[in-house]
């Protein structure tokens, strides 16, 4: 199947290579890309804390170029939202590492389950990005976590010109398009509002990470959110498509 990954380019050329030795032919259309800002990721690991938590791969990312200045702090226990982001902190060195269910609520049970390691003293850092939801933040506050913020990096769009956009969408149908993200999905059917794109599109299936991307397609396609929020899941919804 042709199969669109919305991905940002580093990450979806791991999801293309997937899709590629499933015998899928996959189509790069990256809505957005990530700017890093490391620098103040490891400011703050030098103040005091008991624990790190990180709700995607990007933040872990965004520490590569420091080396050794990143070394003092990898035996810090990190909690992860998933297992894609789990494999990127072990790949980054962390050697305590405690992977969540895939979401926000997920790894805000993790974290409450280990509110014994934290005091306002030693509290939990999140190394965040923006744009994010307020789910993981709200949850900690609920829980009374103590817990401080800093943002590390900040996706932002992709300058996704026309020909770009007929490439992936109208030169050949696409039979399946997969959505990572709430942004993602707005900035898809922004990009792809116009008639052209609707009727290209009536055949095509959208597969979403969660109920909540679900919600932001139009009714007018068809769509599929994944049992669990990961990639995995998603993949599980190729498998009917393609009549394995």
């Amino acid at each position: 199947m042709r199969i669109v990954v919305t991905r940002p380019q580093r990450s979806g050329e791991r999801t293309a290579a997937k899709l590629a030795a499933l015998g899928h032919e996959p189509v790069s259309l990256p809505l957005f890309h990530p700017v890093h800002h490391g620098e103040r990721a490891v400011s703050a690991l030098s103040g005091p804390l008991a624990a790190i938590a990180v709700t995607s791969a990007e933040a872990v990312r965004a520490l590569d170029p420091f080396g050794e200045r990143l070394a003092p702090h990898l035996s810090k226990p990190l909690f992860a939202v998933g297992g894609a982001t789990a494999q990127a902190a072990e790949k980054a060195g962390f050697g305590q590492i405690l992977t969540a269910s895939g979401d926000a609520l997920g790894l805000t049970a993790l974290v409450t389950e280990h509110l014994a390691l934290l005091s306002e003293e030693q509290p939990l850092l999140y190394l965040a990005g923006r744009p994010r939801g307020s789910v993981f933040e709200e949850g900690l506050a609920a829980a009374g976590v103590p817990f401080r913020t800093v943002d590390c990096y900040e996706m932002l769009p992709s300058n996704i010109a026309e020909e770009m956009l007929d490439k992936a969408l109208l030169d050949t149908a696409a039979d399946i398009v997969l959505l990572y993200s709430s942004e993602a999905a707005r900035a898809f059917f922004s990009h792809a509002s116009t008639e052209k794109y609707k009727t290209a599109l009536a055949a095509t299936k959208f597969i979403c990470i969660s109920r909540n991307v679900l919600s932001l397609v139009p009714e007018i396609f068809r769509a599929e959110a994944a049992e669990e929020p990961s990639e995995a899941a998603m993949f599980e919804l190729l498998r009917p498509n393609s009549g394995t």
